[in-house]
């Protein structure tokens, strides 16, 4: 059994490769009715029920997963490289029904825990690994009403108008942070752009997820502050970039809801001309399910930026639902390959050939290609075979502050 210390320390080691591609999940599980045992058939074979618990968690777990008593009968699983949040939610269930098989512990007896199992997830419920087992503890709480027994930590809510007003109070105090994670050219690996990312830490909440916060400055009317604050900041770091010789292009996110804002484009091309970046050293990346929702009065607004020679990606490419027919008609330059394909390219034939169809039909449309979510050199030298243009994920570096990335660049 360890103890706090030593516990924490083991989290600790497992966060250093905890990122949103490949996150960790913290398992606490809790074994209820031990307690029954211990009276009836007394200590030795209590202990001996937690010692077959033990085993029996480590035996069921994949090579690198982490199995930790923290308690008499209290277990602290840990789950590094995990696909998403919903797979630790499967690993968690595998803990369940591991220990309700039920344990001999003695003179033909069997004793059958009650467990729970409370769940929370690094990057997505935190970063520390105090933090993470304090979460994962009290998700055990709400896993004691639930009817599978475990639950996922949920972040207290927060009233829509206070994360509104603290939003724009954020956006006009420059209180957000912009974070670059490079884009890497084919074969050569170079970095020949970034792709910039806008983060918010919270002055009592922490660090809110950028989904969450998007999605609160779309409902509050807030989206077109927010993108032109990213792109101002990206082009700013752009333009050190550029003068150093480091990067030729920024990528940045834009929704439709921004780019219907009244008088965006021309916002856009007044920070161009501010930070002397041609238009087309900037990339806007559109999601593919959000392009389709208003095609018509997207294709407009776009044709106005590509005409600026601003150029136009589509992200997340394979998840929507656009006709194949959409893609000779939109103004757009390049498409951005989905991990969900990126991922399973290794093991998956299907996967693999998907990929280079989506590559080749690009390149026949005279588009650009980027891929995301590579992680290893097998999955990178499948790219480079059929002939992908650039690489984005952790293999080439984590998304990092983009004072620290442009510092380190314009000073090697």
């Amino acid at each position: 059994m360890l103890n706090h210390v030593a516990a924490l320390a083991e989290v600790e080691a497992c966060l250093q490769g905890a990122h949103e591609e490949a996150p960790l999940g913290v398992l606490v599980l809790r074994a209820q009715r031990v307690r029954e045992v211990e009276l009836a058939l007394g200590y030795a074979a209590s202990a001996s029920l937690a010692d077959a618990m033990q085993t029996a968690l480590v035996d069921a777990m994949r090579p690198g997963d982490r199995v930790i008593r923290i308690g008499e009968h209290d277990f602290l699983v840990l789950l590094p490289g995990l696909r998403g949040r919903a797979h630790a939610g499967l690993g968690a269930a595998k803990c369940l029904r591991v220990l309700q098989q039920g344990f001999e512990v003695g003179n033909g007896l069997r004793a059958q825990p009650a467990p729970v199992v409370g769940i929370a997830v690094a990057p997505f419920d935190g970063d520390a690994a105090e933090q993470l087992c304090r979460r994962a503890d009290r998700a055990c709480d709400d896993a004691l009403e639930a009817i599978d027994r475990q639950a996922f930590w949920k972040a207290p809510p927060v009233p829509l108008e206070t994360l509104h007003e603290d939003l724009r109070v954020a956006i006009a105090d420059n209180q957000l942070s912009v974070f670059l994670q490079p884009i890497a050219a084919l074969p050569d690996r170079h970095i020949r752009s970034y792709e910039a990312l806008s983060r918010w830490t919270h002055p009592t909440l922490g660090n809110i997820p950028p989904d969450v916060f998007i999605a609160a400055a779309e409902r509050g009317g807030l989206i077109g502050d927010l993108t032109r604050w990213n792109v101002n900041v990206a082009l700013r770091h752009l333009a050190t970039l550029r003068r150093a010789g480091r990067a030729t292009r920024i990528a940045v996110n834009l929704s439709v809801d921004a780019l219907q804002v009244p008088g965006f484009v021309e916002q856009v091309l007044d920070l161009l001309r501010l930070w002397d970046v041609p238009g087309d050293a900037l990339v806007f990346e559109i999601t593919e399910s959000a392009l389709m929702r208003d095609i018509g009065r997207c294709t407009h607004l776009l044709s106005q930026l590509r005409e600026a020679g601003i150029r136009i990606a589509i992200d997340d490419f394979g998840t929507g639902y656009s006709s194949l027919a959409y893609l000779r008609r939109l103004p757009i330059d390049g498409l951005k390959i989905d991990r969900s394909f990126v991922r399973d390219m290794v093991d998956d034939l299907r996967a693999r050939r998907i990929v280079a169809t989506m590559i080749e039909l690009a390149h026949d449309l005279e588009l650009t290609v980027v891929a995301e979510g590579i992680e290893d050199e097998p999955t990178l030298a499948l790219l480079q075979d059929a002939r992908c243009d650039f690489i984005q994920g952790w293999l080439i570096g984590r998304p990092a502050d983009a004072d620290d990335v442009v510092a380190a660049a314009t000073t090697s």
